[in-house]
């Protein structure tokens, strides 16, 4: 019966760990604080949890805005490439630059909710 509970403790510490970016790869961090990193890493790794998300990057832009780029994993466990987000500290808004297949279609489901990312990265982001 105790090794259930150990083996259920571990799994839950390690369920919290997996739904956060753990580090930020290049140390860029410096710039925004422990605070702001953590509420930046938490949201990669909500919306990348098993992805093993890499962050380098991290700039602030005006007001609550910061630019950063990750790196994730795809289905054969390789890295995609670095890519640009943004974030709203204000309202704990992540938003990944959409790739360009993404956005061929302007019908497709979520086209402007990707170009609108899109535009906020080329605002906040692009000097």
């Amino acid at each position: 019966m105790k090794r259930v509970a150990v083996w259920a403790c571990l799994a839950l510490v390690a369920g919290s760990c997996a739904a956060r970016a753990q580090i930020v790869e290049d140390g860029s961090e410096a710039v925004l604080g422990r605070a702001d990193t953590r509420t930046v890493l938490d949201l990669v790794g909500q919306r990348f949890r098993a992805l093993d998300p890499k962050v380098t990057a991290l700039r602030r832009a005006d007001g609550p805005w910061v630019c950063g780029s990750v790196n994730v994993k795809n289905r054969d466990d390789l890295y995609t490439g670095e890519r640009g987000f943004v974030v709203d500290l204000s309202n704990a808004f992540f938003g990944r630059v959409p790739d360009g297949p993404e956005l061929l279609s302007p019908r497709a489901a979520g086209f402007e909710a990707m170009e609108r990312i899109r535009q906020l990265y080329f605002q906040k982001c692009l000097d």
